[in-house]
């Protein structure tokens, strides 16, 4: 009997998350987007509405909630749900702050000696600036409270950062050393007590092709990261993953969801731990829940009731490889901008949309300017995946279209 699942979110993860478990359950979604409504019902709640999503999760027997939303769950949405003995699959708002709080996540690895690059924190713009004179470029600046992170090549460029960051009321600015590297993405799935990894991916993050340009959330992926060893793997579970479960679940606040890790992997084979994250990204969900042989449902809720120890010693994670891609538009104009192609694609070829991905009046998609879609494909090697995603991504056309031509190509990667 298919199960009720209400998913808080709706950004091409949600879109993944929601594509997969629709296979054989009834997915109910918000906020609304006209690609989720082709497998999803689509509700007009506010993702931190918590108390109108609880009465409708109430009413309508829901089995389950996924938190993916920040906004969901820094709005005690976990706490409260469970208060309301209703089944939710997502850290709380305390456990949270690790990622929702930026300045905050960087005490925390120091108190816990995990490697992170050297970093101040500033509340004071004249103290920032003078910390910058120290500086050698390039290096990272990072507001608190969101996922925005401007590499700073010189003293103009910090200067005009810096301005606009405290003119925008942002309460504390990190200021990081850039690391130079592998970046990589560690995913593991919690109780708050044991955990279990479910994948990791090279992630893109510069919108330039060979690593060049501004930051962004991720241009592409690489499932799972063929330069991240068992060794390294290893140790940033001992090292990081059950360090950082035991001070959550010692100061009461124990994490249950995914928890990934943000980290470089340098030069010299040391691990640089950039961060913490609540689930996986928009680049790289498709690639790792298709890593997973388990059933989703079944392991989200083993992780909610407790059994989760007794159920799973460890997790079936299938040996294919995957390359993604973000396909994203250029074109700021508003009108017209049909997305052709979508039909040719393989059957075994994955896609997820972005919200900002619309259908006309003639039921065709639009894309509009910013990150329109997210391509995966599959094969027994990455080098063939590759070749698979970029045919597939050659046949999908669209005003503005633009995406790296160098994902996964690993004779140029540092």
């Amino acid at each position: 009997m298919n199960k009720k699942i209400l998913i808080i979110g709706n950004g091409a993860k949600e879109y993944a998350l929601a594509k997969k478990l629709s296979e054989n359950n009834d997915i109910f979604i918000t906020p609304s987007s006209d690609t989720l409504k082709e497998f999803a019902t689509c509700l007009d709640i506010r993702e931190d509405s918590v108390h109108e999503l609880l009465e409708f999760a109430l009413e309508n027997g829901i089995d389950m909630t996924i938190a993916v939303s920040e906004k969901a769950i820094n709005s005690d949405i976990t706490m409260i749900f469970s208060q309301n003995k209703l089944q939710i699959f997502g850290a709380n708002s305390k456990a949270n702050e690790i990622i929702s709080n930026k300045a905050y996540a960087k005490k925390v690895l120091y108190k816990l000696r995990i490697p992170t690059p050297k970093f101040g924190i500033f509340e004071k713009q004249n103290l920032a600036a003078d910390y910058i004179k120290t500086q050698k470029y390039p290096f990272i600046i990072k507001t608190n409270d969101n996922n925005s992170a401007t590499i700073i090549t010189s003293e103009k460029t910090a200067k005009n950062v810096l301005e606009t960051a405290f003119l925008e009321k942002n309460k504390k600015i990190i200021i990081e050393d850039y690391v130079y590297g592998t970046p990589f993405s560690f995913y593991t799935i919690t109780d708050g007590y044991k955990a279990l990894p479910i994948g990791s991916s090279l992630t893109y993050k510069h919108i330039l092709e060979g690593n060049g340009g501004q930051l962004t959330d991720g241009m592409g992926a690489c499932v799972p990261n063929y330069k991240l060893s068992l060794e390294n793997e290893y140790f940033l579970m001992d090292n990081v993953i059950y360090p950082t479960l035991e001070y959550l679940e010692m100061g009461g606040n124990a994490y249950t969801g995914i928890l990934g890790i943000n980290g470089i992997l340098t030069e010299e084979g040391e691990i640089a731990v950039l961060g913490w994250q609540s689930f996986t990204q928009d680049c790289d969900t498709d690639a790792i829940l298709n890593s997973i042989d388990d059933d989703l449902y079944s392991l989200f809720e083993a992780c909610i009731i407790g059994s989760f120890s007794d159920e799973f010693d460890n997790l079936n994670i299938n040996d294919k490889q995957f390359v993604s891609i973000v396909q994203v538009c250029k074109n700021k104009e508003n009108t017209e901008n049909a997305i052709n192609g979508i039909d040719n694609l393989e059957d075994d070829t994955l896609i997820s949309f972005y919200p900002s991905v619309t259908k006309n009046k003639y039921l065709e998609l639009e894309a509009h300017n910013g990150s329109v879609l997210v391509l995966t494909s599959s094969a027994s090697s990455h080098s063939k995946a590759k070749e698979k995603v970029y045919k597939e991504a050659s046949d999908i056309d669209f005003s503005g279209i633009s995406y790296r031509k160098d994902i996964c190509k690993i004779n140029t990667m540092s």
